[in-house]
C-alpha cells in the first residue's frame, strides 16, 4: 500500500477519534470508572490499591483494598502513564486511548496485507476500522476495548508470521501478545487454544515454538503472578473460580461470597442451569450479529471466512471465536451475555474487518454472474462505497443515541457522573465526616467524592446490614439499580429502623436516588 494511504489512515483515524472524544468527557460506566480510578491511584504513587470495594469475592477485610483481583491491570497502567505527568484528570487518562484508536485503521490494514496481500482490500479494511459501530464510544474511554483490539490484531499478525516464516522472534512475540491479553482480561488465557492450534500447524520444531510462546507469555505475566502470590498467596486469585457458581448475575455481589459453592450452583437443578446457558447462547448470537457484524457486514464476514480460510490468521481467529462464544455462553453465561462477549470479541474486530472486502468481492462476483452485469469492477466500487457509507451512518447514529442524546440538552454519557456528583455534594452538605458509603457503583462514586465506598450487596435488608456492620458504613445511597431484595425500601413501602432517609435526588433519568444515614 502506498505511503500516502498509510498517512491518510492515521490522519483520518486521529480526526475521527479526536472528534468522538469531544463528547466522551467521563468514563461513563463502572468498568471504565474502575480503570480510571485505579489508574489515578497508580499515578499518585499509591500502588495497586482501590479505595473502594465493588465485589466481595475475595472476602475483603476493609479499605483500602488490593486492586485488580478480578479485573486485570493493563488498562489502569495505560491510563496512569499520562496522569503521572499531566495530572489526575480524565482528559489526561484518555490520551493513550485516543491515540490507540487512531492507530486501529493502520493496524487493521497491516494485518490485511499479511492475510491476503491485496492493497485495495487492505485500504477498505482500514476504512472500516474508522467506523466500528457499537464499539466507537467504548474505544475512547478508559476501558479495555481498544487495548484488546490491538492485542488481538497483534496476536493474529505475529502468530501468522511465525507460521509463514518460522522466525523465532515471531513465536516469542505471539506469546507476549497472549501475556498482554491475559494482563488485560482474565479470559485472555483463551488465546492459548488458538496458539496450540498454531503449534499443531507447524511442520517442525513444535516443542521449540511452544517453549518460545510460553516464554513470551511469562515475560509479561510472571511479575504479576509474583505480586498475586505475595498478596493473596496464589498465582491467580480465587475470585474467578467463584463466578463459576453464580445462579444469576446479581450474585456476583453476594455477601458473604462463601455462599458461592458448587453445591449452591447445583441446588438450582439441571433445568435452570441449562435454561440460563441456552438463553445466554441466544443473546450472544444476537450480539455477534448486531455488535460485531453490524448486521449488514455479517454475510460478508461469513463469506470472507470461506474465501480466506487457507490463511493461518483466519483459522486461528475462527478457533478463538468459537472458544470465546462457547465460554461466554456456557461457562460464564451471565457476565458473557451482559458484556463479557462484547468486551472480549473486540480482539477479533480487526480480523473481521479484514474478511469483509474478500466476502464482498465474492458476493459481487456471484451477483454479476447471476445478473449478467457488464461492468463488474464498477459494481465492486459502488457496493464497497455503499457498505462503508452504511457502516458510517450506523456508527454516527449509535454514537449520538448513546453519548449525546436526541431529546436532551445534556450529554447522556455524562449522566452517571452528574448523578454521583450531586450525591457527593449532598453528603458533603451533611458534614458526613467522609464515612464509608454503600452504593451501586463504588468506583464511580469514589471519582465523584474521593471517599471510600462499598457496593450494596445482593439480597435484602439482612445482607445490607451485614455489610454495614463489617465495613463501618455510615451512609447508604440507593438508586433505581438496587437489588431486588431492597425494592420495598426503595419504593417507600417499608421503613428500616437502622436507616434514616435524609435526602432524595433525581438521577440523570429522573429516577429517585435515596440517601440514608445509618443510625
Amino acid at each position: 500500500m502506498r505511503t500516502w494511504r498509510w498517512i491518510s489512515l492515521f490522519i483520518l483515524g486521529l480526526f475521527v477519534a479526536g472528534l468522538g472524544a469531544i463528547w466522551i468527557q467521563s468514563p461513563g460506566y463502572m468498568d471504565a470508572d474502575y480503570y480510571f480510578a485505579t489508574g489515578q491511584e497508580l499515578s499518585r504513587g499509591h500502588g495497586f490499591i482501590e479505595p473502594f470495594i465493588w465485589n466481595y469475592l475475595d472476602d475483603p477485610a476493609g479499605l483500602p483494598h488490593p486492586s485488580h483481583l478480578y479485573w486485570l491491570p493493563l488498562t489502569s497502567l495505560i491510563a496512569a502513564l499520562p496522569m503521572t505527568f499531566l495530572g489526575q484528570t480524565f482528559r489526561a487518562a484518555q490520551i493513550p486511548f485516543i491515540l490507540m484508536s487512531a492507530s486501529l485503521p493502520l493496524v487493521t490494514a497491516a494485518l490485511a496485507l499479511q492475510v491476503h496481500g491485496n492493497r485495495s482490500w487492505a485500504w477498505f479494511s482500514g476504512l472500516l476500522a474508522l467506523v466500528p459501530g457499537f464499539y466507537f464510544p467504548y474505544l475512547l474511554t478508559t476501558d479495555v476495548f481498544i487495548v484488546y483490539a490491538l492485542i488481538g490484531a497483534g496476536y493474529f499478525y505475529f502468530a501468522g508470521q511465525g507460521l509463514r516464516t518460522g522466525r523465532k522472534s515471531a513465536w516469542l512475540v505471539s506469546g507476549m501478545m497472549i501475556g498482554l491479553a491475559h494482563f488485560a482480561r482474565a479470559d485472555g488465557l483463551l488465546f492459548f487454544l488458538p496458539a496450540l492450534a498454531a503449534i499443531s500447524y507447524s511442520s517442525e520444531r513444535k516443542l521449540q515454538r511452544l517453549a518460545l510462546m510460553i516464554s513470551g507469555y511469562l515475560v509479561v505475566m510472571a511479575p504479576w503472578f509474583l505480586r498475586n502470590y505475595l498478596i493473596v498467596g496464589s498465582l491467580l486469585p480465587s475470585t474467578g473460580v467463584k463466578t463459576l457458581w453464580l445462579r444469576s448475575y446479581p450474585e456476583l455481589f453476594s455477601y458473604p461470597s462463601s455462599i458461592l459453592t458448587i453445591q449452591h450452583f447445583l441446588s438450582q437443578g439441571l433445568y435452570a442451569i441449562l435454561q440460563a446457558r441456552f438463553a445466554a447462547l441466544w443473546i450472544n448470537l444476537q450480539r455477534l450479529i448486531g455488535e460485531n457484524g453490524l448486521v449488514m457486514l455479517g454475510p460478508f464476514i461469513i463469506i470472507g471466512f470461506r474465501e480466506l480460510w487457507q490463511a493461518f490468521e483466519t483459522r486461528l481467529a475462527a478457533i478463538y471465536l468459537v472458544v470465546l462464544f462457547l465460554t461466554m455462553s456456557f461457562v460464564f453465561p451471565f457476565a458473557g451475555s451482559l458484556g463479557g462477549l462484547f468486551h472480549s470479541s473486540a480482539a477479533l474486530m480487526p480480523l473481521l474487518w479484514v474478511l469483509v472486502p474478500a466476502g464482498l468481492h465474492r458476493a459481487i462476483q456471484w451477483l454479476s454472474h447471476l445478473r449478467r452485469w457488464d461492468d463488474e469492477a464498477q459494481a465492486q466500487r459502488v457496493f464497497a462505497a455503499t457498505v462503508l457509507g452504511m457502516a458510517a451512518m450506523l456508527t454516527v447514529g449509535l454514537y449520538v443515541t448513546k453519548v449525546i442524546g436526541i431529546q436532551t440538552n445534556t450529554l447522556l454519557w455524562m449522566g452517571p457522573k452528574r448523578t454521583y456528583d450531586a450525591a457527593a455534594t449532598t453528603l458533603g452538605n451533611f458534614k458526613s465526616d467522609d464515612s464509608i458509603v454503600a452504593i451501586n457503583n463504588p468506583p464511580g462514586f469514589y471519582l465523584a467524592s474521593q471517599r471510600g465506598s462499598v457496593v450494596i450487596p445482593n439480597g435484602g435488608e439482612a445482607e445490607l446490614h451485614k455489610v454495614v456492620d463489617r465495613f463501618a458504613v455510615g451512609w447508604v445511597v440507593l438508586d433505581v439499580n438496587h437489588p431486588e431484595g431492597l425494592a420495598d425500601l426503595y419504593q417507600g413501602q417499608i421503613k428500616v429502623p437502622w436507616l434514616e432517609e435524609r435526602a432524595t435526588l433525581l438521577d440523570h433519568n429522573n429516577e429517585p436516588v435515596l440517601i440514608f444515614e445509618v443510625q
